[in-house]
């Protein structure tokens, strides 16, 4: 995480502390998004850089004005509606469109309760907002460390100092088709389709036709192909991707000496060394700090008869949680640190809250 992510991370720690206190839409503004403006370099004191109620009237009729609008030589080029707690934020995005169209200036416009911030441009067409925003961040999320580069650099792009209005629609248009090309990545990863699967069958040189049986014999590998890419390159990241890990029969409370032993008779299925990779993966997202990101080159894992075993540096002492794999398909993990809680589900994704937990228990010398 670099400085600036972690000065967001920090700032969005103070800020979602406040917001437990903002119950109507002018502490947001005051208390939340202000202070965010202020964060992002603007002088929310100077009416002529930061203009709350700034109007944008069709005709005398038809008037409509923006919580706040920040102005660049006496123009604005960004708009700003606010929204109270709570506040469902899709249903009101009228109001921002009307007055993106209404200003032929504005090049930006941000839909806010003070934690959850939209981000919309005119990327197709001049001064007709998109329908979708090509940013959303959550302080509250960001608060909790999980904050990734294309966010932060978001972020980055919306201070003040940087903030291009005239190159913001190229950049939303940029970013609405990383988000298009990452959906269907996903989707290739989960379910890869036909034509995916037969460029791959081209690429490694199958010769002959590719019917729909080869197709569908293939889909296995492709999906656990595109899994194992992702894996390494998270390993990678860890500094785990080359180094072997150790498996070893069950004994009690073994000393060091014996866990570096190996038994040819024990074989990792694939269920656990999914869950041992899902542990590195999810911690190096989940992760605070450098200290704890670090820690995470320190876990290993240890293969026994009747149980298999995550830990951080120690076998028995850093315990992070025992796996067992259940009849039923469902997989039952023990976190030795916790009290012995104990989870039993089939998405290991409910492991998280836990598992932090425990690394972070562990890597304190708990």
């Amino acid at each position: 995480m670099d400085e600036f992510s972690r000065t967001i991370v920090e700032r969005a720690k103070a800020l979602v502390q406040r917001a437990e206190a903002c119950t109507n839409e002018q502490a947001v503004k005051q208390s939340l998004i202000l202070p965010f403006l202020a964060f992002l370099g603007y002088d929310v004191f100077d009416p002529s850089e930061v203009a709350p109620e700034h109007h944008a009237d069709f005709s005398e009729k038809y008037q409509n004005k923006v919580d706040y609008a920040i102005l660049r030589a006496g123009e604005a080029v960004i708009g700003i509606e606010a929204k109270g707690p709570g506040s469902a934020m899709r249903d009101d995005r009228g109001q921002l469109k009307s007055y993106f169209n209404a200003v032929r200036t504005i090049k930006l416009g941000i839909l806010t309760n003070g934690i959850v911030w939209q981000c919309f441009a005119d990327s197709d067409e001049p001064n007709m907002m998109d329908d979708a925003p090509f940013l959303i961040f959550d302080l509250a999320k960001i608060a909790e460390g999980q904050i990734d580069q294309p966010v932060a650099s978001g972020i980055a792009d919306l201070r003040k100092s940087v903030f291009d209005p005239q190159n913001i629609g190229a950049e939303a248009r940029r970013k609405l088709l990383l988000q298009s090309f990452m959906k269907s990545l996903r989707s290739w990863r989960d379910a890869p389709p036909d034509e995916l699967v037969r460029l791959l069958l081209d690429r490694a040189g199958h010769e002959g036709k590719k019917t729909s049986k080869i197709v569908d014999e293939s889909r296995d590998l492709v999906r656990i192909a595109f899994g194992a890419v992702i894996d390494n390159e998270i390993l990678n990241r860890v500094g785990l991707a080359d180094r072997s890990v150790i498996r070893v029969d069950e004994a009690p409370s073994p000393p060091i000496e014996a866990a570096v032993a190996t038994v040819d008779s024990i074989e990792t299925t694939e269920a656990e060394m999914a869950a041992y990779q899902y542990a590195l993966r999810r911690l190096a997202f989940l992760v605070k700090d450098e200290t704890e990101y670090a820690a995470i080159s320190d876990i290993r894992y240890q293969d026994y008869k009747t149980t298999f075993r995550v830990f951080y540096k120690r076998p028995n002492a850093g315990g992070l949680f025992n796996l067992k794999e259940n009849r039923d398909g469902t997989l039952t993990f023990d976190f030795p640190v916790l009290d012995g809680q104990t989870i039993t589900t089939a998405q290991i994704s409910d492991i998280d809250k836990p598992l932090i937990e425990s690394f972070r228990l562990r890597v304190a010398g708990k």
